[in-house]
């Protein structure tokens, strides 16, 4: 991992939202870009590193959210763990396995911080599903984007432990 670059590009991605408007935030329609980052480099990298890039990007992101010191370090980075640890299972060279990948996941974590909120899943389906989509339509895009700022070095080193 270029520590370095993937940490200025996670303090960016967390800034991002910001220069959004406030409508396309409230009504889901913004990808959700941290989410974007944590799984290319949980894809590239492996989970460990996914972790910390989940936990660094998430507490870069709460000063300016509603949502608990450490909620979303905490999601980002499980989901870091998960997804880097589900990587050898999954087919990764299709394009259609990526996104499918990108759009559960992004089910999950939004549907996760909707009820760690005390929200209610009915009430807040339309926002949750309206930010699946625009985070999975725009997943390969920013993911060639991402691969171009060579965040991680050559092919992926990591290998489980004991192997």
């Amino acid at each position: 991992m270029r520590w370095s670059r993937t940490v200025a590009t996670a303090v960016t991605l967390a800034l991002l939202p910001l220069l959004a408007p406030a409508a396309w935030l409230h009504g889901g329609a913004f990808p959700d870009l941290a989410l974007l980052l944590v799984v290319f480099v949980a894809f590239a990298a492996g989970p460990e590193p996914a972790t910390r890039v989940g936990i660094v990007i998430g507490l870069a992101a709460t000063p300016w959210t509603i949502e608990p010191l450490g909620q979303a370090a905490f999601l980002l980075g499980a989901t870091g763990f998960v997804i880097g640890s589900l990587r050898r299972t999954l087919e990764l060279d299709r394009a259609s396995v990526r996104v499918a990948t990108v759009a559960v996941t992004a089910l999950v974590l939004r549907s996760a911080g909707t009820l760690l909120a005390g929200g209610s899943l009915l009430a807040d389906a339309r926002p949750i599903l309206l930010a699946v989509a625009a985070t999975a339509i725009s997943a390969p895009p920013v993911m060639a984007a991402l691969a171009g700022l060579r965040l991680v070095r050559g092919p992926a080193r990591w290998r489980p432990a004991g192997v």
